[in-house]
């Protein structure tokens, strides 16, 4: 009697039970090391929410800027900030024109991010049309 009571009890918790959502968000890049922190470039990555190739390969851009001392880690997260509050939806393009003003009253000419973007052909085998 009893064990047919809990079989009871526990098939009813089952089934009344909360239903529970997920979110789907895209990948994030974190450290493998043993700092969990994330370093200068996943930090712009994922709050900039870079998400193309071109977008990922001009923030290493910038990100070796400031190791080799052209810009200033501080210039780079506070433009980053900026962005951030200007659309915190997708600051990229904030972003983007904001340290290359910022940069070039420093000195440092800053390239486009449409220079960083693939030269690769698109054909009919990447899925592409022909002109």
């Amino acid at each position: 009697m009893q064990k047919m009571l809990k079989s009871v009890v526990l098939g009813v918790a089952l089934m009344g039970g909360p239903v529970v959502n997920a979110q789907i968000t895209t990948p994030r890049i974190l450290s493998a090391g043993p700092n969990r922190s994330a370093n200068l470039e996943e930090q712009l990555v994922n709050r900039l929410r870079a998400t193309r190739d071109d977008q990922r390969a001009y923030i290493k851009h910038v990100v070796g800027l400031t190791k080799n001392g052209k810009l200033e880690t501080k210039l780079v997260v506070a433009v980053e900030r900026y962005a951030m509050r200007r659309n915190s939806h997708y600051p990229f393009p904030f972003f983007e024109r904001a340290l290359k003003y910022e940069a070039a009253k420093r000195g440092t000419a800053l390239p486009t991010v449409r220079n960083f973007a693939s030269t690769r052909t698109t054909g009919p085998a990447n899925g592409g049309i022909l002109p």
